[in-house]
């Protein structure tokens, strides 16, 4: 039998953790004398192992409880469970880094720190994955999801991107510019091949989110503020006009 604090000693915890898991049922000691001092024998320090093995994979004391109290539930289960929470806290987490890097490279995109400016230019997104679902569910059938979803975000570190993040930078540059003057049409042409790369010829979804961004619907995709969409526009369409082409946006 371990004392109290022989077992804390051995288990590298503290006496007041032994004393809590004690109070909360979660580890009671096999013997207690009559002066109150907890005893535990052998099971009770495979026990204790056990749960500090569940306690530094990160599941919480509450599950762990459940598990010794439920004889159906085993370590596999548990271990099951602990691996689904921590996939979902990394989806979240990499949600998180995007949106992160996103902002990072609209601040350079747009030269300023002005957050007022950023968020304006930023994702117009819901916050709900499940209301951004059901939107692109009734703009976009499920192959032009799929082609949606393998866009890059902005500061990724794929070719895509800073190719993408280049041009971004460059239009707000110029967008002062004549649309009729020549690095307005080098910028137009620089957009036509990137659009056509990125949709993957697909100009029909192209023009779609082009016009849904421009309603500003909560689309999940990069909203251009409104001199930028007329500098675009005009800046193609006079490209078209030169080169006899008939490429969208």
């Amino acid at each position: 039998m371990y004392s109290i604090g022989k077992l804390a000693e051995l288990s590298n915890v503290t006496v007041r953790t032994l004393r809590y898991y004690d109070e909360i049922g979660l580890l009671p000691p096999a013997d207690r004398t009559a002066h109150g001092h907890r005893f535990y024998s052998e099971e009770d320090v495979s026990k204790l192992h056990y749960i500090l093995t569940l306690r530094n994979l990160g599941l919480p004391l509450e599950t762990i409880q459940g598990a010794m109290d439920d004889k159906h539930l085993n370590s596999k289960d548990l271990l099951e469970m602990r691996l689904k929470v921590i996939q979902e806290e990394q989806e979240k987490l990499k949600r998180m880094e995007d949106s992160i890097n996103s902002l990072l490279a609209l601040v350079d995109i747009e030269g300023t720190t002005d957050w007022k400016s950023i968020f304006k230019t930023f994702y117009t997104a819901p916050n709900n994955e499940e209301v951004l679902k059901k939107i692109w569910n009734q703009h976009f059938s499920k192959e032009e999801q799929v082609l949606l979803k393998q866009f890059p975000n902005l500061g990724d570190d794929s070719e895509l991107a800073a190719t993408a993040m280049t041009l971004f930078r460059d239009v707000r540059a110029h967008v002062n510019e004549s649309p009729t003057s020549e690095i307005a049409q080098q910028l137009a042409k620089r957009w036509i091949s990137l659009v056509h790369i990125m949709y993957k010829g697909n100009l029909e979804l192209a023009n779609k989110v082009w016009e849904l961004n421009k309603k500003q619907e909560a689309t999940g995709f990069l909203y251009f503020q409104n001199d930028i969409v007329t500098f675009i526009e005009q800046s193609i369409e006079h490209f078209n006009e030169t080169n006899g082409t008939g490429s969208t946006i």
